[in-house]
């Protein structure tokens, strides 16, 4: 049998529960995989409380990344034998796929292999949060090699952010991250932020000023939006790029027009899925630049917490709580 994370009714963490149902067989396209790891995105989160464009029917799975070995291989699948070690992207239907369980159905287009030097823990996350931090700030931001840009990166403790901070000094950036408050200073310090700002504090804008001598930043990789998006806009620097990957404000965002023009301010989004998952061109490039700077030590995978799979509940409210400083992992046996 197969234990699998279901969402009985969108009420948050506590409407998720384990069912035991028959081992799911692949279709065309798709792959059955033993499961190792999963590692949980605040997407799921949005989810679980009906709080996102595309829901699945009730009772629907949940999960988009993780890490296991491929079981069986449904039709027209070329790339990937049996017995391969994979990481899962979320490169998936969010309302279709999940895979917290022992086993889950995944489509092919979502597999990457797993590098041999990463764990099971690591290679279950690292994609979604290195892969949107790429390209968010490099191929939608701009970020140049050596190009003296600077950066904030907001909620920047989160499987993202940390990513981000480490993407950005790569490239020879300053990087500003903010978080609700100075709690997490030491950690977003050791990541390599060269400035920690508080956004509970009021004043914070002018933290930002000061930190770039009046200028402004060049980019910034903010997954709040809402009247945060305008108080960014406000200490942007000519030319600057702000780059929108998430809606935790859960407000209306308006147009912060007049910096937009007297500025020329660039405002963007993206989505890892569509932008560089999808997109196999660019996948490699990103692909060969995270795995190369994981394996020589330049970037370091923050692990936050590891939970079971009887524990999904705990590990979804762990997420909730916003004290997590990187990645949630639910270790499947």
């Amino acid at each position: 049998m197969n234990k699998v994370a279901r969402i009985k009714e969108f009420t948050g963490p506590k409407g998720i529960s384990l069912v035991e149902e028959e081992i799911p067989s692949p279709k065309a396209g798709e792959v059955l995989v033993k499961m190792k790891a999963a590692g949980l995105n605040r997407v799921e989160n949005m989810i679980s409380y009906g709080q996102f464009p595309f829901l699945p029917e009730l009772p629907g799975k949940i999960g988009f990344e993780g890490a296991g070995i491929i079981e069986r291989l449904g039709d027209n699948i070329e790339d990937f034998q049996i017995g391969d070690e994979v990481s899962i992207t979320p490169n998936m239907a969010f309302n279709a796929y999940g895979v917290i369980a022992n086993y889950a159905v995944v489509p092919g287009k979502a597999l990457i292999k797993k590098p041999s030097s990463l764990s099971w823990i690591e290679a279950a996350a690292l994609w979604m949060g290195y892969g949107t931090a790429y390209a968010g700030i490099v191929n939608a931001g701009g970020l140049k090699q050596g190009a003296n840009q600077t950066v904030v990166i907001s909620a920047a403790s989160s499987s993202v952010g940390l990513p981000a901070i480490q993407i950005a000094k790569a490239h020879g950036a300053k990087v500003i991250a903010t978080s609700r408050t100075l709690a997490k200073e030491a950690a977003l310090k050791d990541v390599g932020a060269d400035f920690v700002v508080a956004t509970n504090d009021e004043q914070w804008t002018e933290r930002v000023l000061e930190a770039t001598s009046g200028k402004g930043f060049d980019i910034a990789f903010d997954p709040i939006t809402g009247p945060f998006t305008s108080q960014l806009a406000e200490v942007a620097g000519f030319g600057a790029t702000i780059v929108s990957y998430g809606t935790m404000s859960k407000s209306d965002t308006a147009l912060p027009l007049f910096p937009m023009l007297f500025k020329a301010l660039k405002l963007t989004g993206i989505d890892s899925g569509h932008h560089l998952l999808g997109n196999p061109a660019a996948l490699d490039i990103a692909k060969d630049h995270i795995v190369r700077n994981l394996e020589n030590s330049t970037y370091h995978l923050k692990i936050d917490s590891t939970f079971s799979l009887e524990q999904v509940v705990e590990a979804y409210q762990r997420m909730e709580s916003g004290q997590q400083i990187g990645k949630i992992v639910i270790e499947i046996a």
